[in-house]
């Protein structure tokens, strides 16, 4: 009978110290996403311009040249920068910030639309969040509050 309940008592044990680190990990990516949701609600001053696009290994080729487009947020503002001067869109004009089915480099690669004077337009990109970079999550929070109609997706550090 000993055997037995010290058996039960292992299994469970080995199940516990299993499931620990997910637990612990849950809890960061909550807490994560919490605290971003606070910063933007708080006001505090985002310090400008934030990275939220990633890092392209794929070397763009245009007219001999290399084309990357980068982009970049802060307060009332989202960037598009390929040349030296980048071009300013209100966070208010973003109509979406949807998640495609698309995957670079075990990414999934965002799309954000916003209306101009000349019609609507999209930008496709990665985002460069991670566990200690969470300024993604900052993004979208400050498009939510700066447009309360737009579609924007969840994200996490996993997606």
């Amino acid at each position: 009978m000993a055997s037995a309940l010290e058996g039960v008592l292992k299994t469970v044990g080995f199940i516990v110290l299993a499931a620990l680190p997910l637990v612990i990990l849950w809890f960061i990516l909550r807490r994560m996403s919490a605290t971003a949701r606070s910063t933007v609600k708080t006001g505090l001053r985002l310090h400008p311009p934030r990275r939220i696009s990633g890092t392209s290994m794929t070397l763009v080729m245009v007219d001999g040249k290399e084309d990357r487009e980068h982009y970049f947020f802060d307060a009332e503002s989202f960037y598009l920068r390929r040349d030296p001067v980048p071009t300013a869109v209100p966070l208010s004009q973003i109509t979406s910030v949807t998640r495609t089915s698309d995957v670079i480099y075990g990414r999934y690669v965002w799309q954000v639309c916003f209306s101009k004077a000349s019609g609507r337009k999209c930008v496709t990109f990665t985002n460069n969040l991670t566990l200690f970079n969470r300024d993604f999550l900052l993004f979208l929070e400050a498009v939510r509050k700066a447009n309360p109609l737009a579609t924007v997706d969840r994200a996490s550090v996993i997606f």
